[in-house]
């Protein structure tokens, strides 16, 4: 066998759609795939992910998912790891590994990953990545706290945002996520503290609703409200707030402390975990739960 790994290109999108549709997961629609090639936020100038081309058939792929996102350090590049797949003639003799490190090769990005493998933490963990979070808090709503104002209409939420948060706004249009103004008094106008919430509601385990915060724009004001907010955005009788560890103060009320599944990953040349949220990512893309 020849195979060359390559960057995927446009003429790609509709070759490399048929592969992950066809081989890995057909319960995902055709789509939802292309879009890991052709995402509304893609910078200009950037691959659509790595494939593996044999004599012209594609066999193997690797998205990545780049972003540019502001930062407390300013901008920075993201890159989100998706969807590493190879065909089973293609595997054990280093093509898998190849495909691998050519999807993060860049030593200016971000990269991260929230639904790698363990063999495939074991993987990037030698290539320099590190966990991002391996534990989260979980709220229930109590009823005992007095509810906080909850701003939930776009337009209403669009316009008390800052420049830069209303490009992450309408980035994220049209896709399965919700998001609030949520706080004291109303979060964005006349002083009043508050945060603006983006998050993922998914049923996990025994058919209990997760609230997973995908990002926060106030980190501290949610980790200190944490059962507040819960009380006041958490829906359905079973359901919980779920917020990754590095968002919460260690001085706060953790809740509920759980194990995540499988394990969040990322290497960074400069910043630090509580720096990188769940915003545009494959789960996103394909409206998949976070592990």
């Amino acid at each position: 066998m020849s195979a060359v790994v390559r960057p995927a290109g446009e003429a790609d999108i509709e070759p490399v759609t048929a592969l992950l549709h066809e081989r890995m997961n057909p319960k995902i629609a055709p789509e939802r795939w292309r879009l890991l090639l052709d995402y509304p936020w893609r910078p200009k100038g950037v691959e659509r992910g790595w494939l593996v081309e044999d004599a012209g058939r594609i066999v193997g792929f690797m998205g990545t998912i780049y972003s540019d996102r502001p930062t407390r350090l300013g901008p920075r590049r993201f890159c989100d790891l998706s969807s590493w797949y190879l065909l089973a003639d293609y595997r054990g003799d280093g093509t898998g590994d190849r495909l691998l490190r050519s999807g993060m090769g860049r030593p200016d990005v971000t990269y991260q990953t929230m639904t790698a493998r363990r063999a495939t933490g074991r993987k990037i963990r030698a290539l320099g990545f590190s966990i991002l979070d391996a534990t989260r808090s979980l709220f229930s709503p109590d009823p005992t706290r007095p509810p906080f104002t909850v701003i939930d209409e776009p337009e209403m939420i669009r316009q008390r945002l800052t420049p830069e948060e209303r490009d992450v706004f309408d980035a994220h249009h049209g896709l399965a996520i919700h998001q609030a103004l949520v706080g004291v008094g109303d979060p964005k106008a006349d002083g009043g503290r508050g945060t603006w919430l983006l998050w993922q509601r998914k049923l996990k385990g025994d058919a209990i609703a997760y609230h997973d915060v995908l990002h926060a724009s106030d980190a501290a004001y949610l980790s200190a409200e944490a059962s507040a907010i819960a009380a006041s955005m958490v829906s359905g009788e079973r359901g919980v707030l779920s917020i990754d560890t590095r968002f919460m103060n260690p001085r706060d009320d953790q809740g509920t402390v759980e194990t995540i599944p499988l394990a969040r990953w990322y290497r960074s040349p400069d910043l630090s975990p509580g720096d990188i949220d769940h915003l545009f990512s494959e789960v996103l893309l394909l409206d998949q739960k976070l592990p």
